[in-house]
């Protein structure tokens, strides 16, 4: 019987590298009689939203419709031994989705694997990813919501994906335990190929035969960076539809931008909010120990490691400004680098027109400016 290993998240945990390994090496696991179905980067993410019926950004991909119906189609014509689906908006999914998507997969032997991170890195992050994502709370709000009664945006999103306990126990409903893989994401400082080494173990992979150098992506931003997003998104609206917020702000000023900036650091748990994370943790781990799960790494990683203490709620407007200029600067120079590559292109492609190579034009002036022009 084929295993289906379905990697279910939590966001935040390395999934975005992991399943761009998996991705990059789809013809040596096929090879090792592996599959990682999908032609396409995305096509268990546009599958996930599919089977769980959601949109993302606001926005209805009409590429999602019939995914999931695909995906399943392929994973049922597989003749070698495994499996490996990923992604990370699974492990929300309610019982009736779960139930719903186990039966598509009745005829396999499912296993279900969760990668999990401690509160004090997934806490930040998740902010961070929510602004990415055109959100615009605050995060001394988000932190309150979070850590104070459940209630609102902010703290949705969080539990229904980072309440690993809650949402191990609702797949193991359907799942033995024993088929329940729980890898724990190494600590700060952990050699960088620790995590592909532990999920391969859970999956039954030989880590050391792909290859890893797959770009990592998904960078952190500070606390004054996202804030300066926030208040980009606030300030945007809904003037942008998702797949152009995507581009631009998403991708362009947060990634490649502000995620780049020197010196940027990280968004962090505020000072006076470490006692409630180190009691979270104590649950969780106490919870995650006594179910019986297949626990690859160390439970106690998930136990939060502060920095040096100062870290607060809310930026200062001055590190908000400074964190504005640098990206308004960058992108006045990325926009003056386009226009001079979009002029030397041109030149280029117009001196190697046949009519246009004779001395005929007025001082032969493009013959001359072809001189310096790249090849």
């Amino acid at each position: 019987m084929t295993r289906v290993y379905l990697h279910i998240g939590a966001p935040k945990t390395g999934t975005t590298y992991l399943q761009a390994v998996l991705f990059r090496n789809r013809d040596r696991l096929r090879a090792a009689g592996v599959l990682y179905p999908g032609t396409s980067a995305d096509a268990h993410f546009r599958a996930t939203l599919d089977v769980r019926g959601l949109t993302f950004g606001g926005y209805d991909d009409p590429a999602t419709d019939g995914a999931w119906r695909q995906l399943v189609k392929t994973v049922r014509d597989w003749p070698g031994e495994s499996v490996v689906l990923s992604h990370e908006l699974l492990g929300g999914s309610p019982t009736e989705t779960i139930e719903s998507l186990l039966a598509d997969l009745a005829h396999a032997e499912v296993h279900v694997v969760c990668t999990a991170r401690d509160f004090g890195r997934q806490v930040p992050a998740v902010w961070q990813e929510m602004v990415k994502n055109r959100r615009d709370l605050t995060y001394e709000t988000y932190l309150a919501q979070v850590t104070g009664a459940r209630k609102g945006r902010g703290a949705k999103v969080f539990w229904r994906q980072q309440d690993i306990a809650g949402v191990l126990a609702r797949w193991s409903q359907l799942i033995p335990p024993q088929r329940v893989h729980l890898v724990t994401v190494p600590p700060a400082g952990a050699p960088s190929g620790l995590l592909w080494v532990r999920f391969c173990a859970a999956v039954g992979l030989d880590a050391e035969v792909y290859d890893t150098e797959a770009p990592r992506t998904n960078a952190s931003l500070g606390l004054a960076e996202g804030e300066l997003v926030r208040r980009v998104n606030e300030s945007l609206g809904d003037r942008l539809e998702w797949p152009d917020h995507a581009r631009l702000v998403k991708g362009r000023l947060a990634e490649r931008l502000l995620a780049q900036r020197p010196g940027a650091g990280r968004a962090e748990v505020p000072d006076e909010l470490r006692g409630w994370f180190d009691a979270a943790a104590d649950e969780l781990v106490a919870d995650l120990a006594g179910r019986g799960y297949d626990v690859v790494g160390d439970l106690d990683e998930l136990r939060p490691r502060y920095g040096k203490a100062g870290a607060a709620a809310a930026p200062t407007e001055g590190a908000v400004a400074d964190a504005a200029a640098y990206a308004l600067a960058e992108l006045l120079v990325e926009q003056s680098r386009r226009r001079r590559g979009g002029t030397c292109r041109f030149l280029t492609r117009a001196s190697r027109l046949p009519w246009l190579r004779g001395d005929w034009l007025p001082g032969g002036w493009l013959l001359r400016i072809r001189r310096f022009l790249p090849d």
